[in-house]
C-alpha cells in the first residue's frame, strides 16, 4: 500500500491517493479541488482509479467529484448514507458560505455507492472498514486497516473527525459535539495505539499520541 497526499483548496483538504502498485488501482479519499492535479497524478502513473470515497459531505472535501465522475466515468462516488443528501446541493454541502469555499458553489453528482457502518470498501488487495463516526456531520466516516503481515502498520483516515491534537467543528447544522467526542472515545481510541492517523487537514498523526495529548477529547 502506498498513500499519496495531496493539499488542496484554499482550506488545504488532504485529499489522499491509495495505490495497490500491483494492481496499479487506486482510491481517491475526500477530492476536495484541484481536480487537474489529482488527474495528472493518475494519469502520470498509468493508475486505474476505483473508487472515490468521501469521509463527509462538506464542499470543500467534495468539489472535485464532479470533475473526476467525467473524467474517470466508471469511478464509484461513495458517502455514507446520512450525508448522500449534501453532495448536490450547496446550501447542505456548505459551499453556499462562498467566501469560506474559495468564492464557488460545489455540485456533486450524486452517491453511486452508500456506505452504513462496518461495511468494507476494497482497493487492489487492500480492504478498509467503514468506522461511523458522525459529529462533524451526521454521516462522518473513518476508514480504518489493520495492517499487514508484512509489518505495515495499521492506518486510519479520520476525515474531520479527528486531527492531530484537534477535533472537527461542531457549530454548523447538523453537527454535534456530544456524538464527535462520544464516537471518538468508543471507536476510534479503542484502535490498536500503533494506527497512523491521516486526518482531513493538517499533519498525520497517531492513536496514541491523541489519546495522550489531545485537549479536545
Amino acid at each position: 500500500m502506498v498513500i499519496h497526499k495531496i493539499p488542496v483548496g484554499p482550506l488545504q483538504v488532504c485529499c489522499y491517493i491509495v495505490v495497490d502498485e500491483n494492481a496499479a488501482e487506486a482510491m481517491i479519499i475526500d477530492p476536495g479541488a484541484d481536480a487537474e492535479n489529482i488527474i495528472a497524478f493518475i494519469q502520470e502513473r498509468k493508475l486505474v482509479p476505483k473508487l472515490i470515497v468521501l469521509t463527509h459531505g462538506h464542499g470543500d472535501h467534495i468539489g472535485a467529484n464532479a470533475t473526476l465522475k467525467k473524467v474517470f466515468p466508471d469511478i464509484q462516488i461513495c458517502v455514507h448514507e446520512e450525508d448522500q443528501d449534501m453532495l448536490p446541493y450547496p446550501a447542505k454541502n456548505l459551499s453556499i458560505l462562498a467566501a469560506f469555499f474559495g468564492g464557488k458553489t460545489v455540485r456533486s453528482p450524486q452517491a453511486d455507492r452508500l456506505l452504513k457502518d462496518g461495511d468494507a470498501v476494497t482497493v487492489g488487495g487492500y480492504t478498509f472498514e467503514v468506522i461511523y463516526t458522525p459529529g462533524h456531520t451526521p454521516g462522518g466516516i473513518c476508514l480504518y486497516s489493520k495492517g499487514l503481515e508484512n509489518g505495515q502498520l495499521p492506518v486510519l483516515f479520520s476525515g474531520d473527525s479527528l486531527f492531530k491534537e484537534g477535533v472537527g467543528r461542531t457549530d454548523f447544522p447538523g453537527c454535534s459535539q456530544e456524538k464527535l467526542i462520544r464516537a471518538i472515545r468508543e471507536r476510534l481510541f479503542v484502535l490498536d495505539e500503533r494506527t497512523v492517523v491521516y486526518p482531513g487537514h493538517g499533519q498525520s498523526t497517531t492513536i496514541a499520541n491523541e489519546k495522550k495529548n489531545n485537549p479536545c477529547v
